[in-house]
C-alpha cells in the first residue's frame, strides 16, 4: 500500500501542468489618483497591503481583472492589472473602470465584487454584494467600448434579498443561446439558482432540493449543458440540467456526480470539458474530465500555503490558464500571478470553430 501511494502520488505530479511566474508581489500598491483630493489622500494613507485578498478572476485581451474582499483598509474592490508589459517592475492595481466607481456606501458605486466572467462579445459581467446600505447587483462592462457601463442590474428582494445578512452572492457563469446570454449566480449556503436575462432584463430563482451550493461552474457548449455545483461544507459534486433552470420559480434535480478530496470554492470549466476546482486550505488544484466517469487528477501543487483560499483562476481565449497564489507565512503574505498553456480555453468558447477575440 505504501508503494502504491508513492505510484499514485508520482502519477499526479507527472499530470501536473508546468506554470510560469508572471509577477509576484510582497506588497501591493494602488495607481493613485492624482492632484490635490485630500478624500484620496486620506484613503491612501489607510490603505493596508496586508488586507487585500483577492477573491474572482477575469482575462480579456491583454488585461486581468480581479476582485478583492472588500474592508475598510482597501479602497477599491475591482482591480485590472496588465498581463504583460515592457517593465520587469510589478504592476500596481488599477480601479476599474476608475476611481469614480469606488465610493464606499454610495449605492450607484461597486461596494463588494464578487464572481465575474467576460463573454465572447467583450463584456465584463461582475456580481455585487453590496453592504448594509446598498443592495445586491449585477454590473456589466462593455470593455471594447471603452469600459462603458453598459448596464446595472438591481436583483428584486423576491429573487435576492436586500437585507445584507440574508444574501451571500458568490458566483457567476454565463450561458450564450441563439438570441440571449443567461446568467447562472449563486448564493453561498442557499439551495437557490438565481437566473437573469440579459434580453429580458428579467431574474428569477429556481430551487435545487436537498444542495446548499458553494461553488458552481458550466459545461461546454458542445454537449447538453450542465451545471456543475460544489455543495456547501461537503466535498461533494453535483450536476443539473440547465434546462431546468429556465422555468420561473421552478425545481431542478441535483444529481450526484462523485466526491472531490476536499471542499471546493472555486470551480472553472474549459472548451475541452475538463472541469478545474480549488479546495479550501489546500496547496494544490485538481482536475476532472466531465466526458468520463468520476476521476480527479492533480492539476497543480506546492508546499504548504498558509490561505484559507490560496488561488483564484481563469482562463482566456487563446488556451492559457491564469492562476493568483496566496501563501501567509509568519514572515509576511507574497502573492504570485502564474500562468500555463492548456491548449484549451474557457467554456464559453467551442474548440473547433470559434476563433478567439482579442481586445
Amino acid at each position: 500500500m505504501f508503494f502504491a501511494a508513492i505510484l499514485l502520488h508520482g502519477l499526479c505530479l507527472a499530470n501536473a501542468v508546468n506554470f510560469t511566474t508572471v509577477y509576484e508581489w510582497d506588497e501591493f500598491d494602488f495607481i493613485w489618483p492624482s492632484g490635490a483630493d485630500s478624500s484620496h489622500g486620506q484613503i491612501k494613507q489607510n490603505f493596508k497591503s496586508s488586507k487585500v485578498y483577492l477573491d474572482y478572476m477575469a482575462v480579456f485581451g491583454e488585461r486581468l481583472f480581479l476582485s478583492i474582499e472588500t474592508q475598510s483598509a482597501v479602497p477599491a474592490t475591482l482591480v485590472w492589472l496588465p498581463t504583460s508589459g515592457a517593465s520587469t517592475a510589478t504592476p500596481k492595481l488599477a480601479p476599474f473602470p476608475s476611481w469614480n466607481l469606488h465610493e464606499k456606501d454610495n449605492c450607484d458605486s461597486i461596494q463588494w465584487a464578487k464572481g465575474m466572467e467576460t463573454d465572447t462579445d467583450g463584456r465584463l459581467w461582475v456580481l455585487d454584494d453590496g453592504n448594509k446600505k446598498c443592495a445586491g447587483k449585477l454590473w456589466i462592462f462593455n470593455l471594447v467600448n471603452n469600459d462603458t457601463t453598459e448596464r446595472v442590474y438591481q436583483f428584486p428582494d423576491t429573487v435576492v434579498s436586500h437585507s445584507f445578512d440574508k444574501r451571500w452572492l458568490h458566483d457567476i457563469v454565463l450561458d450564450k443561446t441563439q438570441d440571449d446570454y443567461l446568467a447562472y449566480i449563486t448564493q453561498v449556503s442557499s439551495e437557490n439558482i438565481i437566473v437573469y436575462s440579459r434580453k429580458t432584463e428579467n431574474s428569477w430563482s429556481v430551487k435545487i432540493p436537498g444542495v446548499r451550493i458553494s461553488t458552481l461552474a458550466l459545461s461546454t457548449k458542445s454537449e447538453a449543458r450542465q451545471l456543475y455545483l460544489g455543495r456547501y461544507g461537503s466535498k461533494e459534486l453535483y450536476s443539473v440540467s440547465v434546462s431546468e433552470l429556465k422555468k420561473e420559480g421552478g425545481n431542478a434535480t441535483g444529481r450526484l456526480i462523485g466526491k472531490w478530496t476536499a471542499r471546493p470554492y472555486r470551480m472553472l470549466i474549459d472548451s475541452a470539458n475538463v472541469l478545474y476546482a480549488a479546495f479550501n486550505y489546500q496547496s494544490y488544484t485538481s482536475k476532472r474530465n466531465n466526458s468520463t466517469p468520476f476521476h480527479e487528477e492533480r492539476f497543480h501543487e506546492v508546499g504548504q500555503l498558509g490561505a484559507g483560499y490560496p488561488f483564484t483562476f481563469a482562463l482566456d481565449a487563446n488556451g492559457s490558464f491564469w492562476m493568483t497564489e496566496r501563501n501567509e507565512t509568519e514572515f509576511g503574505i507574497r502573492h504570485k500571478l502564474l500562468k500555463a498553456e492548456v491548449g484549451a480555453r474557457s467554456y464559453l468558447y467551442n474548440t473547433s470553430t470559434d476563433l478567439p477575440l482579442r481586445g
